[in-house]
């Protein structure tokens, strides 16, 4: 009886500790996304803003992956949370499902594939559809979108959304830049996981 008591105990410690994780590295990947996706601001740079967030924010994903015992639901509610943050700002239910249905993915490859490079690896790679899809809605919902930003941004601005929604070419490029972002971020990050956190005993 003991022994079930005891492994009571640490499966409850385990799930407290998850959730925990699950709250302070979805709130950092929120912040951070958003600070490093503040460029597309600049027309310039709007297709290639996802390239960014999923650069700045490879590191605290793969510190996040190395920390949870219970991958699936703990990354399921981690994106959930990024889609409940972008529903409350106006982006619709279409943000939401995206996001639980990467969290899916991105807890499958940490449980099946494992939580060594390879599987971190493979779901910061799939995690980077998600941010990426914050501007699906300008292809989806062109006028919604785009007087949803006028609420924000200048004529300028909405007028070179509006030119970039007539063709379906930036969004291929949107999610390719997020992708190429998380696949040089995630080699940065094995590379700052294996000189720094390992030696803390963080990862």
């Amino acid at each position: 009886m003991s022994n079930v008591k005891t492994t009571g105990k640490k499966s409850s410690n385990t799930l407290v500790r998850d959730l925990v994780n699950v709250g302070i590295f979805a709130a950092l990947y929120i912040v951070l996304g958003f600070i490093s996706s503040s460029i597309g601001y600049i027309p310039a740079f709007i297709v290639v803003s996802t390239c960014s967030i999923s650069l700045v924010t490879s590191i605290p994903v793969f510190l996040f992956f190395s920390k949870i015992d219970r991958p699936i639901p703990c990354c399921m509610l981690f994106c959930g949370i990024f889609g409940g943050a972008m529903l409350v700002m106006g982006q619709g239910i279409l943000m939401f499902a995206i996001s639980l249905a990467v969290g899916l993915v991105v807890g499958s490859c940490l449980k099946f594939i494992g939580k060594g490079f390879a599987g971190c690896y493979s779901a910061n790679i799939v995690l980077s559809l998600m941010s990426s899809s914050m501007m699906l809605p300008l292809w989806t919902s062109t006028e919604e979108y785009l007087e949803y930003t006028r609420t924000m941004c200048d004529a300028g601005y909405v007028a070179k959304l509006k030119e970039l929604s007539q063709s379906s070419w930036p969004l291929v490029a949107i999610y390719a830049f997020g992708i190429l972002g998380a696949v040089v971020g995630g080699l940065v990050a094995r590379r700052v996981m294996k000189k720094h956190f390992e030696r803390i005993g963080l990862a």
